[in-house]
């Protein structure tokens, strides 16, 4: 409680024991918790195009470690095996940092690992870690019986609350906090949010003002060139309301080929593309890959549209009010 990170974060080995009979918990084949105690060591690795160095994250973790991680497939070799010196490293790491090949022997100070495997996550953050045996690293690293967090799988989402509660009415573990991963990610990532939500829209809005201002001027200067074709069909009978509906359908439609276009080039660009950033709090690196969801496109096409309105529907009170008598004119 109050850690934001797992770097600030301990869990001794009696509140583990304490954890291992709360409720809600999920069970192994063997009737065990589906719990696994770990613990995370920052360590310095040389990047291979630099040569420069860079903390990354080691974890410890516990038998079940994987199997608390579905996502986690490993790629090449093979995996770990308790109690050794072995590691296996996420594929992205592998890819820039040197020492990371399988059978390279990798030195974090006085500790030496051997690389057996590398591994995939989907795209996640787990693939910005190196993965060992917990009780290797506490032993390694001078970290003996004390852990940073535990990983566990409820039984159902719902159980969450009866899993703090029983934290809560525990003394020995009232000063742990039971937190869902997804909600544990995004303070990591606050930093890179608070960016986003802070430079990215007013950049966006800003960009979205110009493009309604030129929507705009080309929508007006639509208006003016078809001025006497907007009268004659006015004085063949058809409504002002008609006038307003079509011009401003016209708007919303290149706003929509616009929004299209813009989507498409962006999940061209950025989508699947691996970035990495510093963790909330925390010194060591935390990578992802970006995605380009349903949600943003959404998103995009929402604000498209606020800038269609804008930009066709001045313009198209415009051609509600273009005098009939230009329909008797000659075009020049």
């Amino acid at each position: 409680r109050g850690s934001l990170n797992e770097a600030t974060s301990r869990i001794t080995a009696p509140q583990l024991r304490l954890l291992e009979s709360a409720p809600g918990i999920d069970q192994t084949e063997q009737s065990a918790p589906m719990l696994s105690a770990e613990l995370v060591v920052p360590v310095d690795a040389v990047r291979r195009t630099s040569g420069d160095l860079a903390t990354l994250s080691l974890r410890g973790i516990g038998p079940n470690g994987f199997a608390l991680r579905p996502s986690v497939l490993l790629t090449e070799g093979r995996q770990f095996q308790p109690g050794s010196n072995e590691i296996i490293i996420g594929g992205r790491l592998a890819q820039d940092y040197e020492n990371t090949d399988i059978g390279d022997t990798i030195s974090f100070g006085t500790a030496q690992f051997t690389v057996v495997g590398h591994f995939s996550a989907d795209g996640g953050v787990f693939e910005s870690e190196m993965l060992a045996d917990a009780g290797v690293v506490q032993t390694l690293f001078n970290r003996q019986n004390s852990y940073q967090s535990v990983r566990l799988k409820l039984i159902d989402p719902s159980h969450m609350e009866q899993l703090g509660t029983f934290m809560e009415t525990t003394p020995r573990l009232a000063g742990l906090h039971p937190q869902s991963e997804q909600d544990f990610f995004a303070v990591q990532a606050q930093t890179v949010s608070q960016i986003v939500l802070w430079l990215g829209w007013p950049l966006a809005t800003t960009m979205a003002i110009g493009a309604a201002i030129g929507a705009l001027t080309t929508m007006y200067s639509s208006v003016s060139d078809r001025s006497v074709e907007i009268a004659t069909v006015r004085a063949l009978g058809f409504s002002r309301t008609a006038a307003f509906s079509a011009t401003l359908a016209e708007g919303l439609f290149l706003t929509i080929i616009g929004a299209a276009t813009g989507s498409l080039i962006g999940w061209l660009a950025l989508d699947g593309i691996g970035a990495s950033t510093r963790s909330g709090g925390a010194s060591t690196q935390l990578s992802f890959e970006l995605t380009l969801s349903w949600i943003a496109i959404g998103q995009a096409g929402i604000l498209a549209l606020c800038v269609g309105l804008i930009g066709a529907g001045l313009p198209a009170l415009r051609a509600t009010r273009v005098p009939l008598r230009l329909a008797l004119s000659r075009r020049t």
